[in-house]
């Protein structure tokens, strides 16, 4: 169950990023790379076959929590309370999406054991 919850959390997860784009977001910002490169992780990963898909979800989520933890910061520093907010939900639910993928992993190599 976790996969499947995991693939469902992916869509919302790499819509999001390319939406809160603005224009001051420049070609060079340190973020763009690690943002372009996280953005279509979890969406190939979510139609990949469950063997591949959930450590590529797993990887994807750790990693995007990575690279939006960051943001909250500055929209703190920029009082925008609101985005701060809303970067450390979404970094949340990437972090909780990947905790249930890693604690899916021992009880299944456990069962075949």
């Amino acid at each position: 169950m976790p996969v499947v919850l995991a693939r469902i959390l992916a869509v919302p997860v790499s819509v999001w990023l390319p939406a809160t784009l603005d224009a001051g977001y420049r070609a060079d910002n340190i973020f763009a790379l690690p943002d372009a490169a996280f953005s279509p992780v979890p969406p190939v990963a979510a139609v990949a076959p469950t063997r591949l898909a959930a450590p590529a979800l797993t990887a994807g989520f750790f990693f995007g929590s990575g690279v939006i933890t960051v943001a909250p910061p500055t929209g703190f520093a920029r009082d925008e309370f609101a985005q701060g907010v809303l970067d450390l939900v979404v970094a949340a639910g990437y972090l909780g999406a990947a905790a249930l993928l890693v604690a899916r992993g021992p009880m299944r190599s456990a069962s075949t054991a």
